[in-house]
């Protein structure tokens, strides 16, 4: 198998980005290391965004998804460190920040040995702990009966496979999805940052509406976190979009970012309009059937005029 130099595979036989733009391998073994200031930039945007949630009575929290380069068999013993973890080693850790790295790291399972991203059991897992910390729901019995239903499907080529020459397959358990769900994407024709997806789930646990700024783990998440929130208004971003609170009238607020994304945060005063996303990068969109039905029932469009500080 040809493997492309931004990739390497583990002791364990897992495919691990190893390079790209965020030169993960070097930030997670600390030869580099996030630069001067990002710390209090993270911390500053996150003490902003929990004050304007609390003005408003909703719940938040910040997710920060662990990469799979420091989970146990990836690399040596001790090479892969967690960046989080390293640089908030002097700083006081907000209790509504979350780094999930025991409920994936020790469990298999949960992991994907093609894909940077974790497996639908772990996704599952994730979903069922950000419903626990948003508003205390929590079934043992319902989420063991959902685990009951999985099956085992072969074939599964994850984001590092496809890149690989022959691609490698793999099995993975695949959890029943959610009956009635509504679900549709806005298109984006190339890139990440300006991607919506609007999700309605009748037979959620909860007529709760869930808010997320984040990118592609909690998006790999929607059809799990749908078994908890009647409507998600999934928004791909790295920054707090306090202009679009109006028009979404969220319960609960979620950001999130993969873990190697960490040295790239910026304030969230840097922001532009959400919505100016695709303009600023010269893109289209091609948003799928029931698209503006969904947007239509489930956004504000008037109150996007309204000034939110």
């Amino acid at each position: 198998m040809q493997i492309p130099e931004n990739i390497r595979q583990g002791e364990d036989g897992r495919l691990l980005l190893v390079g790209g733009r965020h030169n993960v391998l070097r930030l997670f073994t600390g030869e580099t290391r996030p630069a001067a200031g990002t710390v209090e930039t993270f911390l500053s945007n996150h003490r902003q965004r929990r004050e304007i949630c609390a003005g408003r009575g909703i719940s938040f929290s910040q997710w920060v998804f662990p990469d799979p380069i420091t989970f146990p068999g990836s690399l040596g013993a001790g090479q892969g460190q967690s960046v989080l973890r390293a640089a908030l080693r002097d700083a006081s850790w907000p209790d509504d920040l979350h780094y999930p790295w025991d409920l994936i790291a020790p469990y298999p399972e949960r992991q994907l040995k093609t894909d940077t991203h974790y497996s639908p059991l772990g996704a599952a897992c994730l979903a069922r702990a950000a419903a626990s910390a948003a508003f205390g729901h929590d079934d043992p019995d319902h989420f063991a009966q959902i685990v009951a239903q999985a099956s085992l499907k072969s074939g599964y080529r994850g984001d590092l496979a496809v890149q690989c020459d022959p691609p490698p397959e793999e099995s993975r358990l695949v959890l029943p999805g959610v009956p009635a769900l509504q679900s549709a994407s806005s298109g984006l024709q190339a890139g990440n940052n300006g991607i919506i997806h609007l999700i309605r789930s009748e037979q959620a646990v909860s007529e709760r509406r869930l808010l997320i700024f984040g990118d592609s783990f909690f998006r790999s998440m929607l059809g799990e976190l749908a078994r908890y929130w009647r409507t998600i208004i999934f928004l791909r971003t790295p920054f707090f979009h306090s202009e679009m609170l109006n028009a979404v009238a969220p319960d609960d607020i979620f950001g999130g970012m993969a873990e190697r994304y960490f040295p790239s945060v910026q304030p969230d005063a840097e922001r532009p309009h959400f919505l100016a996303w695709p303009l600023m990068q010269g893109r289209g969109t091609n948003p799928d059937p029931g698209f503006a039905e969904l947007w239509s029932d489930l956004i504000d469009s008037r109150a996007l005029a309204t000034v939110t500080q």
